[in-house]
C-alpha cells in the first residue's frame, strides 16, 4: 500500500508544494517556519496514507471487479450494456460506480471501448485493440488490488477472437445478453487456464476432415456450435469441420470450457503441421473470447466473417499483431 501513498494526490500536492514553502520559511525568517511548512506535507502525507487505507478498506476481497463493454460496429446502447453490469455488481458491491469514480477516478466512459469503424479495415481495428489494450493497463494500474474484468461483448464473432487475445489468460467474468430478461447475465466466470488445457479426445464436438488435412501446408477450420450452419463450399479445402453434438445451445460453464479446451487442442495440434490455419466459425460470442484468450497472437492464423455470401478475412496473419505502439 506505502507505494500507493506516494502517488496518492495528496501526496503528489504535498511533494508540489514542498519546495516552494521550505523557500518562503526560509525567507521569512521566522523561526519556526520550518516546523510549520514540515507540518503540512506531513499533513498531506497522512490524508494520503488515510486515503489509501480506505481505498483498501473499501473492497474486503482480494480483486476488485471492474465492468468494462466492447461494442464493435453495433448500434446497441453499450451505456445500458454498462448500467446493467452495475446492477449486477452493486448487489454485492454497493455504490460501486459512485466508489470507482471517488477514489480511482473511473468514470462510466473510461469502461465503454466502442469502435464504429469497418471490422474489415485490419489496420484501424489493430490500431484500436493496441489502444483498448493500453487502457486495460490503465485501469489495472488505478487501483490498489488486483483487477477482475466483467465484461460484455457486443459485436462479430471475428472481432470477439481478437478481443480475447489482448486479455489476460484469467481474471475475467463473462456475460451474455438474456431477452427474456432484456439484461446481461453471467455466462462464465474464468479465475484459473483450464479453458486452455490440452486434451486428448471430444466430446462436444466431432471432427470430420475434408481433403488432405495432414498433407497441406494450409487448413481451414470450421467451427459449427451454433444454429446457422457453416456453409462448407464456400470454404477453401482441405477443411478440419468442427460440428457440435449437443445441440445449438451450450448451457452450462462446463460446457464452454469444455468447447473451447477441444477446439484449442484441434487448432494446437494442427499448427505442429500446418504453417497456416483459417477459421471459420458459427459459435458463441463467449467462446470467441476464449478462443481468443487461449490462442493469443502466437500463430499464423486468419479470422473470417460471413459477410455478402462469403467469408472475408478480418485478420490476414493474427501473429502480426503487435500490441504496442
Amino acid at each position: 500500500m506505502f507505494e500507493n501513498v506516494f502517488a496518492n494526490r495528496f501526496a503528489v500536492i504535498a511533494t508540489f508544494f514542498a519546495v516552494p514553502i521550505a523557500f518562503l520559511a526560509d525567507y521569512s525568517g521566522v523561526h519556526y517556519a520550518y516546523a510549520i511548512a514540515a507540518l503540512f506535507v506531513l499533513l498531506f502525507f497522512l490524508l494520503a496514507y488515510w486515503d489509501e487505507r480506505n481505498k483498501q478498506k473499501l473492497y474486503n476481497k482480494p480483486n476488485i471487479p471492474i465492468p468494462v463493454v466492447f461494442n464493435i460496429s453495433n448500434p446497441s446502447d453499450s451505456k445500458s450494456a454498462l448500467g446493467s453490469l452495475f446492477e449486477t455488481l452493486e448487489q454485492e458491491y454497493p455504490k460501486h460506480e459512485e466508489n470507482l469514480k471517488k477514489y480511482f477516478n473511473i468514470t462510466s466512459e473510461d469502461l465503454i471501448f466502442k469502435y464504429d469503424g469497418d471490422i474489415f479495415d485490419e489496420a484501424r481495428f489493430t490500431d484500436f485493440l493496441k489502444i483498448a489494450k493500453h487502457d486495460i493497463k490503465r485501469l489495472e494500474a488505478r487501483t490498489p488490488k488486483n483487477v477482475h474484468f466483467h465484461m460484455v461483448y457486443i459485436g462479430p464473432i471475428a472481432n470477439a477472437i481478437l478481443v480475447g487475445t489482448m486479455l489476460g489468460t484469467e481474471g475475467v467474468t463473462l456475460y451474455q445478453y438474456n431477452k427474456s430478461t432484456d439484461s446481461y447475465t453471467v455466462a462464465l466466470n474464468i479465475d484459473s487456464r483450464a479453458y486452455k488445457e490440452h486434451i486428448q479426445e471430444l466430446h462436444i464436438l466431432r471432427k470430420h476432415e475434408i481433403g488432405d488435412v495432414k498433407g497441406s501446408p494450409e487448413v481451414t477450420v470450421a467451427i459449427d456450435l451454433a444454429s446457422h450452419k457453416i456453409a462448407l463450399e464456400k470454404l477453401t479445402k482441405p477443411i478440419i469441420h468442427l460440428e457440435s453434438t449437443v445441440g445449438a445451445t451450450l448451457h452450462t460453464p462446463e460446457e464452454f470450457i469444455q468447447a473451447n479446451q477441444e477446439i484449442y487442442s484441434v487448432i494446437n495440434n494442427l499448427q505442429q503441421h500446418a504453417p497456416h490455419i483459417t477459421l471459420a466459425y458459427s459459435m458463441p460470442t463467449t467462446i470467441g473470447i476464449l478462443l481468443g484468450m487461449s490462442i493469443q497472437n502466437y500463430w499464423d492464423i486468419t479470422l473470417t466473417q460471413y459477410s455478402d455470401g462469403e467469408y472475408k478475412p478480418v485478420i490476414q496473419h493474427l501473429n502480426k499483431i503487435k500490441y504496442y505502439f
